[in-house]
């Protein structure tokens, strides 16, 4: 198996797991880096989750959802060469009309095709996944009638085509099967005019009522250059004028006529309309492999900075203790390294307050930590609006340092940091944080690793380790001593 499905399995673990990490799959992971125990976990876990068979039945199904259409298409294109191309008498066909229905379409589409991929988001849109998706659902229930033997059958389906047809592999993914299904009607189009040509003896016309014979002759050129380059025999002028309805030909130059048309209509179909089909399909046949080959899992997520302090506990940190060691030991150590954290962190004369998501209690416990040092008013960031209210007031403080109160047990998401990286408002903004808890680091080993994962999370969006202190609500614990220092 290779790195791709290893890390298909990982977020599939992901996925079951939910936003925790089960604490199950014990082994040794110090001697490896992240990425190689995290494989290791995968393995294991792989043993309990057996998430591969699900995986290898979504790829069978996305096989032969394409099999199925590529069929479909196939057929169509077979029969719309007697249904469109050749008249009732079966004896003739209409030379341009077969260019405006096979080539001309293919043409515009793949104009269409490329101006739609040109902009990244437009093969995200709902429908046109949703239309892929849920005709692969259809077939599942069809093909596979029992979907809840896996009691996450529902959740890694949901994620396996969203991984699928959504942002990291959809454009490629959603272009290789259009494509390929027109591919499939082209050739049914190819191979059926072929047979109709080796049974039938038929002559090829031109017909008009507001175009003039100039027109058709120009086409002719223009289709005729590259196989007339070849040494490949196609018609002539004269043979554009042979071709007019009306016009009466000897039986050679009928015979050459026919020849000539066939071997330009053939070769048209061929090369300007099936050809490109079929190279835009090995081009993103192989832009899906090496998507595949760089797919990489996202290590900022919560959960996989949960899991690195399960597999890799970080030892460094003046409140973070040796996870292996002695539970009264840890308790013991971790009373006096978070007491001194604490006491070392010393806040800027000025700064300006911002609070993020608190509940009612936590925010009364920010409210009166501001009032004791500051004389600026807190704002709680929960919708869109106080969000934008935050950011207008810091930048009209023009405060270089920036105070921000966060709940412990909320891990920041990607929304949270991305709202932070805004308060870097200029280069030189210096960002405080203040954690809120009920309960003393001494007291809870839980929150030793909670707050360990914070350190890791908020270093992307510039805040060191030295900036963060930890504060206990003071109105569910009266005992609470620690206290942030302002200087």
């Amino acid at each position: 198996m290779d790195l791709y499905q290893n890390r298909l399995l990982t977020e599939g673990i992901r996925i079951i797991e939910t936003t925790s990490p089960s604490k199950s799959f014990n082994a040794d992971y110090s001697a490896l880096n992240f990425e190689d125990a995290l494989l290791k976990r995968t393995q294991l876990a792989e043993l309990r989750y057996q998430i591969r068979p699900i995986f290898i039945h979504f790829q069978h199904l996305v096989k032969l959802f394409c099999s199925l259409m590529c069929l479909l298409f196939l057929v169509v294109g077979a029969s719309s060469v007697s249904q469109f191309l050749v008249s009732e008498s079966g004896t003739q066909i209409n030379f341009f009309w077969a260019i405006v229905l096979f080539i001309a379409p293919n043409i515009l589409s793949l104009v269409i095709w490329f101006v739609l991929y040109c902009k990244k988001n437009t093969f995200n849109i709902s429908w046109l996944a949703n239309l892929s998706l849920s005709l692969i659902a259809l077939l599942d229930k069809l093909h596979h009638k029992v979907t809840t033997k896996h009691p996450h059958y529902i959740a890694l389906f949901q994620y396996y085509f969203e991984h699928r047809f959504g942002s990291y592999l959809g454009r490629a993914q959603l272009s290789f099967i259009s494509h390929l299904w027109w591919a499939s009607y082209l050739l049914g189009a190819t191979l059926s005019l072929l047979i109709v040509l080796a049974t039938h003896q038929v002559d090829f016309i031109w017909q008009t009522t507001i175009l003039s014979e100039d027109a058709f002759l120009w086409l002719t050129q223009q289709l005729s250059y590259i196989p007339n380059s070849l040494a490949i025999n196609v018609p002539s002028a004269s043979d554009v004028s042979h071709a007019s309805i009306g016009m009466i030909n000897s039986l050679q130059v009928a015979q050459e006529n026919r020849i000539s048309w066939s071997n330009l209509l053939i070769f048209s179909l061929v090369i300007y309309a099936l050809v490109p089909r079929l190279v835009m399909v090995m081009i993103f046949n192989q832009v899906i492999k090496n998507k595949q080959k760089h797919f990489k899992v996202n290590y900022s997520l919560s959960y996989y900075v949960q899991l690195k302090s399960l597999l890799h506990p970080i030892v460094n940190a003046n409140f973070i203790v040796d996870a292996d060691a002695d539970e009264n030991t840890v308790i013991g150590k971790a009373a006096t390294a978070a007491q001194q954290y604490n006491q070392v962190l010393v806040l800027p004369e000025q700064a300006y307050p911002i609070a993020i998501e608190l509940n009612e209690n936590f925010m009364q416990q920010a409210s009166q930590h501001v009032l004791e040092n500051y004389s600026v008013e807190l704002i709680n960031i929960v919708d869109s609006q106080s969000q934008q209210a935050s950011l207008s007031a810091l930048q009209l403080s023009q405060s270089e340092h920036v105070l921000l109160y966060a709940d412990i047990k909320r891990l920041p998401d990607r929304g949270w940091l991305s709202l932070v990286k805004k308060f870097h408002y200029k280069s030189n903004v210096q960002i405080y944080l203040i954690l809120l808890g009920n309960e003393a680091v001494e007291h809870n080993s839980q929150l030793l690793s909670r707050l360990q994962d914070w350190i890791v999370m908020v270093a992307d969006v510039n805040i060191s380790a030295e900036n963060i202190t930890y504060l206990i609500n003071e109105t569910n614990i009266s005992s609470a001593s620690d206290e942030v220092e302002n200087g």
